[in-house]
């Protein structure tokens, strides 16, 4: 009675341990040949760190990743502060939870080591999976290559180009924003301050933005740059030419600007949204984290919404038994209502990044004068969210 997974991804990882926990056995279907070290930093906020918690993986999570004390504001033209809000202690107090930074590889190998240790988890790579019969009893799914395998239910948590949400939406497709996304990383003890702070730093400015923070420790800084570009390739991982994104932030303080210009090696990824679907599954199918709802990166919340996915969905799973229609339905119906709301935020802080001329300045002068707590507590929705 194992249930497919399809997408070994953070997603797909939750999706494993949480139905683990339950009691119900799963088989994940992975289309990389491997478990790549690659990849960019990832936010987990307290409404994340709580679940990966509650499951036992401090354990996993120990010496990974980092702590930062605040998000630091700044407007990007001008260089000048606006605001800090806390983190840290205040973050863990408030929220049972602490808000904790991590290179994307190290969250991704946690959960693996995690799910690997649980004997009722099966994991395939180098599967693509091809077609599938949702209306089966017990779902035959063939990869490209022709292997087979079987089981009761599916989970698509492939991402943003679900192949899965392809297969039972076929009109539904992923829509260019606008925005293209460049990262790289850099050595600690080479940038300046306030680069090397244990902190995420926030430069808004027309057109553009950069966020910053520390991986692996503490070590290493990623670093994230979101421009207004009319780049739209699929992928996230296409080498960028450094010539080709500076351009953006000419006009930017010397600060940020000079910081931007140390770096030569990046990689560039367009930002793509969908439309909220109506429904999340067909038949004895599912979706689940991106594949449903990809919200995009501005609210820092995506991998932390497939962990609330996968949490209620094995719960409902759990309690429901063989009756998947009736644990499907009530997990959209506990679901959609947030993840769209959070796909709603996540644009709308897109245009609030980008403001220009008036409206620039009206937001930074809000930003300056909201007391630091004030500035956290708005989030109280998303952090503070009970998943019990």
């Amino acid at each position: 009675m194992t249930i497919l997974i399809v997408g070994g991804g953070i997603g797909g990882l939750c999706t494993a341990i949480a139905l683990a926990r339950n009691g119900i056995s799963s088989h994940i279907l992975e289309q990389a040949d491997s478990f790549s070290e690659a990849g960019a930093g990832i936010q987990i906020g307290p409404n994340g760190m709580r679940i990966l918690l509650d499951w036992g993986m401090e354990e996993h999570l120990n010496g990974r990743g980092a702590l930062p004390r605040c998000v630091h504001i700044h407007d990007g033209l001008s260089g000048a502060s606006l605001n800090k809000v806390p983190l840290g202690e205040t973050a863990q107090q408030r929220y049972g939870a602490p808000y904790k930074v991590f290179h994307r590889s190290e969250l991704q190998m946690a959960l693996l080591n995690k799910a690997r240790a649980m004997p009722n988890i099966e994991i395939s790579t180098a599967f693509q999976v091809s077609e599938f019969d949702e209306r089966k009893n017990n779902i035959p799914v063939t990869s490209s290559l022709g292997e087979k395998h079987s089981g009761r239910l599916l989970i698509g948590a492939d991402g943003l180009w679900s192949r899965t949400r392809k297969y039972l939406f076929p009109n539904i497709e992923p829509r260019f924003i606008g925005k293209t996304a460049w990262r790289t990383l850099a050595s600690h003890s080479d940038v300046p301050e306030p680069f090397n702070q244990c902190e995420t730093g926030l430069w808004m400015a027309p057109n553009a933005h950069l966020v910053h923070y520390p991986v692996l420790g503490g070590e290493i800084i990623n670093v994230v740059a979101v421009v207004e570009d009319s780049y739209n390739h699929q992928g996230w991982s296409h080498e960028g030419r450094a010539q080709d994104l500076f351009p953006h932030y000419e006009n930017w303080h010397d600060v940020p600007r000079g910081f931007l210009k140390a770096r030569t090696n990046w990689q560039k990824w367009a930002l793509f949204d969908i439309k909220p679907l109506r429904s999340w599954s067909v038949g004895r199918v599912c979706l689940l984290g991106d594949a449903a709802h990809p919200a995009i990166p501005f609210l820092a919340q995506g991998g932390v919404m497939a962990m609330e996915d996968a949490h209620i969905l094995a719960q409902l799973l759990d309690l429901y038994g063989e009756d998947h229609r009736t644990a499907f339905a009530q997990y959209q119906s506990q679901r959609r209502p947030r993840a769209t709301y959070v796909m709603k935020t996540a644009k709308k802080l897109g245009k609030i990044y980008h403001m220009k001329g008036f409206m620039r300045q009206a937001r930074n002068g809000v930003i300056t004068r909201k007391k630091p707590e004030k500035m956290l507590s708005d989030y109280d929705w998303l952090y503070g969210f009970d998943i019990s």
